[in-house]
């Protein structure tokens, strides 16, 4: 039995499993994932008629997408909703009547982008770290960097001072003696505490105020020995004393920045302090150099784990020391040092509220050696690094066993999660929500790490093979988007420029100009609060590596756990598929096979006559993904028919009707379905497998669909051709959910289907809807000649819809110029497509493996039509229809296939039990069911044995005339004939079938 934990199939932090390959989604999928892992943050809004959501009859399921803020789908069985998230996300821009309230003379808003450090595991704790930066490059080297650390190292240990000690303070002038007052105020330390905290009595009470009195007495020389200008007049009282009298009050501000309370403070205290001393009042101000409200960074790891590139841990580690090293001698080279780590502190003080200014302007002090017990020559970088080894190691000449690589980072850090500006902007709520909403000290502990993570990915690469190369493309891409490049362009512009080794804003905008490329727009709103209690999604995570590509293809879909804790679903070169991820999928389910599925996908690429995009890498995705969700739907369709059924309408019914699959509504959005929150989705940890495959399966099937549309949506930058890509998918699901033999009482008529009304020509259906493609009785009885070939006709029409080739066809037609790919030339593709699909299922059907199991399958059941197996269905009728079979049957009968394979079995004898059987099917003792027939089957020649029948078939059902005319056909044009006549020989080659056409 599978436990909560077994069923999560494989440990993995949490960086790893859930995070994998964000950077590769499309904007839209990353913040739906956002809603997944952090629902109470980003909730979606239940359909108010949640009590009615669980109708079985179609009426009510139509109501609830009509009624109420949500669209809604029931997951029969499962007590589970599907509803549509807003289209908006929260994390967006300021509204302006806040902002205007906010300075003086508003006259608007700025955006900047908002990132997500990933990766990171601080004090064993998993952490997402959000970003705010324009600058290229930066999310994505913290992110790295921390995957190396968390992954090798076990993540970054960090530190804070033990209070939140900020400094208020007070300087007295024209002092007598400076030496004496200071001595006067110390003696009345505990009275200067005592009149600071009536001051601040709420910050007190909390467990913060003054906790302490500093007295300085600071050389003056400025008044004296600075520089003069010239005609410059001294106008400065006071130049008599050579020192300044200042009083530094220790403030505790507890999760506080504490600049306001710091103000507050040293004007309080001000006027007692200057009446004790005889002085005149100066300044009364905070001081952003807090040296008692440090945090600090560190990370210690295998040295061999170094390894970066073409390089080894130990030359990595000498060169990044070496660089340390320069800038500690070398002001110039420390300040640019230093500011590659404030590109990381800075953007998560930006993304969360905080002064940036004043913790920028606390570093460079501290770097500069201010505040510290040993003062610096100058100006010093805040990182260091060093190489150690464990205790009792002996050290081998070359060896790296035992020796460790550690990082260290130090500096006055001053945020804080109170007060100040956080409530204003609301974005400030999601970021910080994010990160588990920290005290003050976990947000410097995360600042502290980002920083460190920073200074090792530059150093890192600045010390192997350099920036450049990375900076180039990254830098490409803000050009792309600053010369307009719509999202779904952005790469194939980019490609242009560095291939071409000119980026620049001219370049860029003559490439857009000359494909005519336009720009979309996408809106953002705000969700109201949440209200259901968080659940960590579980994952299904794939990685392959494409034999003509420099990079892996990765699809890393979240979906929402209904049982007790998340699935992690995983398949790699090096991890093997679970019983969980078989179930779902099939039992030939593994990594080889996706690669070969990758391999058959590379061969039937379609091609034009014009050079291709640069989204090759997108086009596989949505066709691996494609094939994925139709194999889910397949399988599930066989283990959990009406559910299955019932969920595929639901999502079809959501598309047609939100105007998803009409090409005049797209506009470059997608409403997200999401399974809800609430109690009604929540189940107990189950048992088996095929239980848990089928809490697993109904939010992944939900997902995929989701990331499909949101791909298309986002990377296919022409309209119609999106919508038509879309409206396939469809098709395809429904036709794969369809019950095509009549038999049972979940049948789904065709006419039901929201897409028949969409899109189908009644013209193009040679029988009744109404009427069942294959009886049972039709074992028993031969079909009129002429209703044969119909109702054959009619069962390859309908079983090809299921085949993906229109599909892939369109998918690759996203790669080559869309200002060629008009309206009448897609639906000459896509016709096309139909035609390969049904020559595909023809091949399919002829197949040794298919005949072999159809075949079993007739024979077995077709006895047992009066027995007690009289309720269980065909499998070639009810899951597969075989048009070939079903053409056997009605020209040889069954008795007649019996006779034909009994013969055969004679000459050729591999089991005796099914040659009984076969002459006997009324005994059962001989064989243990239709496995046994169908391995006998596969022991002979079935092409040679039905040669004469499979020929008469394809020449009556081929379409390959049609094929060749439609490509024949003048808006053809721009595409390679070649290939596209090469796809079909490719699918017959595939099944081995090529002889017979």
């Amino acid at each position: 039995m599978l436990t909560g934990s077994a069923m999560q199939e494989k440990t993995v932090p949490s960086f790893a499993s859930i995070w994998s390959g964000f950077h590769k989604k499309a904007l839209r999928e990353r913040q739906n994932q956002l809603r997944l892992v952090y629902p109470t943050l980003f909730p979606s809004a239940p359909s108010q008629t949640n009590q009615s959501a669980h109708s079985n009859t179609e009426s009510d399921a139509d109501s609830l997408l009509t009624r109420g803020g949500g669209s809604a789908a029931s997951l029969v069985g499962l007590n589970v909703d599907v509803v549509e998230w807003s289209e908006d996300f929260p994390v967006t821009g300021l509204d302006e009547k806040v902002a205007d309230n906010m300075i003086e003379n508003c006259i608007g808003t700025m955006g900047l982008p908002v990132g997500l450090a990933l990766n990171f595991v601080i004090n064993g704790t998993p952490t997402v770290i959000p970003m705010v930066v324009e600058e290229p490059s930066v999310v994505a080297a913290v992110s790295g960097a921390a995957k190396t650390i968390s992954t090798f190292g076990g993540g970054f240990t960090a530190t804070t001072s033990e209070r939140n000690i900020i400094f208020a303070q007070v300087v007295i002038m024209d002092v007598a003696d400076v030496n004496v007052a200071a001595e006067a105020i110390r003696a009345r330390s505990q009275e200067v505490i005592d009149i600071a905290n009536s001051f601040v009595p709420n910050m007190l009470a909390r467990g913060g105020g003054v906790v302490g009195v500093t007295v300085r007495v600071q050389p003056r020389v400025g008044a004296t020995n600075r520089p003069r200008k010239p005609r410059e007049v001294n106008v400065v009282g006071g130049g008599e004393s050579d020192s300044w009298l200042v009083v530094h009050l220790h403030l505790d501000v507890c999760d506080a920045m504490g600049a306001n309370a710091a103000s507050t403070v040293s004007e309080g205290v001000a006027p007692f302090l200057s009446q004790w001393v005889g002085g005149r009042i100066g300044l009364r101000i905070v001081s952003n150099l807090c040296v008692e409200r440090l945090a600090k960074a560190t990370f210690r790891m295998p040295l061999a784990k170094m390894a970066y590139k073409s390089f080894t841990g130990r030359q990595v580690a000498s060169r990044m020391i070496e660089a340390v090293e320069w800038a500690n001698d070398d002001p110039f080279r420390a300040s640019t040092h230093n500011k590659g780590i404030m590109n990381g502190v800075d953007a998560v003080a930006v993304a969360t509220g905080q002064d940036w200014r004043a913790i920028e302007a606390a570093a460079h002090a501290w770097a500069a050696g201010c505040g510290q017990e040993t003062d610096k020559a100058f100006y010093k970088p805040l990182t260091h690094y060093w190489v150690e080894a464990d205790e009792g190691v002996e050290l081998a000449d070359g060896s790296d066993e035992g020796l460790y690589f550690c990082g260290e980072m130090e500096m006055p850090i001053s945020v804080g999660t109170k007060g100040g500006v956080l409530k204003t902007n609301p974005v400030y709520t999601y970021t910080l929500g994010m990160m588990g909403n920290p005290d003050s000290k976990g947000l410097a502990r995360a600042m502290i790490s980002v920083g460190l993570a920073q200074n090792f990915a530059a150093l890192r690469a600045l010390t192997t093979e350099g920036i450049q190369k990375g900076h180039m493309s990254l830098h490409a891409r803000n050009i792309a988007i600053a010369a307009g490049a719509p999202a779904h362009a952005i790469n194939e512009c980019v490609a242009y420029m560095v291939e071409s080794g000119r980026v620049n804003q001219t370049i860029a905008k003559e490439y857009l100009l000359a494909h005519e490329i336009h720009t979309t727009l996408v809106t953002q709103d705000t969700l109201s609060d949440p209200k259901n209690a968080p659940r960590a999604p579980s994952t299904f995570y794939i990685e392959a590596t494409l034999p003509d590509a420099s990079e892996s293809l990765t699809l890393n879909i979240a979906f929402e756990t209904l049982g007790d804790k998340p699935i992690h679903l995983l398949l790699s070169s090096n991890t093997q598929p679970s019983d969980l991820c078989k179930a779902l999928f099939n039992s030939r389910f593994d990594h080889t096979w996706i690669m070969s599925t990758l391999s058959i996908l590379d061969k039937i690429e379609l091609s034009t006559i014009q050079p291709g995009r640069s989204n090759r890498i997108l086009v596989k995705k949505l066709k691996l993904l494609s094939v994925l969700l139709n194999m889910l739907v397949r399988s599930m369709v066989s283990q959990w028919p009406s559910e299955t059924r019932r969920l595929v309408d639901r999502i079809v019914n959501l598309a047609v009707r939100s105007g998803r699959v009409d090409a005049s509504a797209l506009h470059g959005k997608a409403r997200a379905l999401s399974v809800v929150n609430g109690i009604h989705a929540r189940t107990a940890s189950t048992g088996s497998v095929k239980e848990a495959a089928l809490q697993a399966g109904r939010p992944l099937l939900l997902a995929m669909w989701q990331v499909f549309e949101l791909r298309v949506l986002q990377w296919v930058g022409h309209a119609p051709l999106a919508a038509t890509l879309l409206e396939t998918q469809l098709e395809i699901l429904k036709a794969l959910t369809e019950d095509l033999s009549g038999a049972g009482s979940g049948a789904l008529k065709h006419n039901s289907s929201p897409l028949s009304k969409s899109f189908s020509n009644p013209e193009e259906s040679s029988g009744s809807d109404d009427e069942p493609l294959m009886m049972k009785s039709a074992i028993s009885k031969k079909q009129d000649p002429d209703q044969m070939v119909r109702t054959l006709f009619h069962l390859i029409e309908k079983h090809s819809r299921r085949f993906q080739t229109s599909l892939f066809l369109l998918c690759d037609a996203s790669s080559h110029d869309q200002n060629l790919l008009t309206t009448p030339r897609l639906q000459l593709l896509k016709s096309v497509g139909d035609l390969m699909a049904w020559e595909q299922m023809c091949a399919h059907d002829v197949s040794t493996a298919r005949l072999a199991r159809d075949l079993a399958s007739l024979l077995y059941y077709s006895v047992r039509a009066d027995g007690p197996h009289v309720e269980m269905e065909l499998d070639f009728v009810s899951k597969d229809g075989n048009g070939f079979v079903f053409w056997l049957l009605n020209t040889v009968g069954e008795v007649g296939i019996r006779g034909i394979v009994t013969e055969e079995l004679e000459r050729n004898p591999t089991s005796t039990a099914v040659l009984e059987w076969l002459k006997d099917s009324t005994q059962d003792d001989g064989i243990s069911g239709k496995r046994d027939l169908e391995v006998a089957f596969r022991s002979i020649n079935l092409h040679s044995l039905f040669r004469t029948q499979i020929l008469e078939y394809i020449q009556i059902v081929s379409k390959e005339r049609d094929i060749v005319k439609v490509i024949e056909e003048s808006g053809m044009e721009i595409f390679n004939k070649d290939t596209l006549l090469l796809v079909t020989r490719l699918y017959r080659q595939y099944y081995d079938v090529l002889e017979f056409f």
